[in-house]
């Protein structure tokens, strides 16, 4: 089901009880245990669901959608879709 790379950050959605959450890539980062790849500091398209992109795929299967993305300041804010 989940990709084990990404497993910690599946759980840690599942464990949100939030509309709308706001993380920092650093915060992600410290969720999964590793750097995210450069694609995702570089590239908004890394962020948005695909066969390519893993990350939005798990966000979206367990609830959330992921609404906008801060290449600058490093932020992503996702939305629950209940």
């Amino acid at each position: 089901m989940i990709n084990s790379k990404f497993e910690p950050l599946a759980l840690y959605f599942q464990c949100q009880n939030e509309p709308q959450i706001v993380l920092s890539f650093e915060e992600i980062e410290a969720i999964l245990e590793f750097k995210l790849c450069k694609s995702a500091r570089k590239y908004i398209a890394y962020w948005q669901p695909s066969k390519t992109y893993t990350l939005p795929n798990i966000c979206l299967d367990v609830g959330y959608r992921i609404k906008d993305v801060d290449l600058k300041y490093e932020k992503v804010r996702l939305d629950h879709r209940g």
